[in-house]
């Protein structure tokens, strides 16, 4: 549940969007890190970690079309790894300027 709350803070925050918890999509996969495309996350983020990583994301569609789409991967840090992505493109920059 973590990722719908940071899906709506970061979309408050960064647009001025309040998204509706019934417009959220949300999913949890268990992975492991072989499974995990490097395009997402780097290996070093996850090199240390054994058996089955934990992944939770949030979506929603925006009023444009536009779909933003938010992975978090634990990592045995106290902040999961956090990947942004719009309309299926990894934004690596995507929280500049509101935190």
């Amino acid at each position: 549940m973590k990722a719908i709350q940071r899906l709506t803070e970061v979309m408050m925050k960064k647009y001025g969007i309040y998204v509706p918890l019934n417009e959220v999509g949300y999913e949890t996969v268990y992975l492991y890190k072989e499974e995990i495309d490097e395009q997402f996350v780097p290996p070093s983020v996850i090199d240390h970690l054994e058996g089955l990583i934990t992944t939770e994301s949030a979506s929603f569609i925006d009023k444009n079309g536009d779909d933003h789409l938010v992975i978090l991967v634990e990592t045995g840090a106290v902040e999961p790894y956090e990947v942004w992505l719009v309309n299926g493109e990894v934004i690596p920059n995507f929280l500049e300027g509101i935190e």
